[in-house]
């Protein structure tokens, strides 16, 4: 998914996603424009404290989900993205 903060790359990140050899196989450009809509996609952070903001943040501007393929896809694409963590990724 391409969050809110990144949509206006959204040409930059399929290029990428392209390069590293996936296939796009579904792709929809969308806000999540219903509170519920949010908290059920995020549902296992319901609870914790950053949830609200998060909510908050995804319901801000676009976000674009896409179906990714390849061989070994999850793992290939984390690989590729690096650590999701603030602090991992800032070394």
């Amino acid at each position: 998914m391409i969050k809110p903060d990144c949509y206006t790359q959204t040409g930059k990140i399929i290029d990428a996603i392209y390069r590293n050899g996936f296939s796009i196989s579904k792709l929809k450009m969308t806000k999540f424009q219903r509170p519920a809509l949010c908290d059920e996609f995020y549902q296992e952070h319901r609870g914790k404290p950053f949830f609200n903001d998060l909510c908050s943040f995804m319901q801000s501007d676009v976000v674009t989900g896409m179906e990714l393929v390849s061989e070994n896809a999850v793992q290939k694409f984390r690989d590729v993205i690096g650590p999701t963590s603030s602090a991992d990724a800032k070394q």
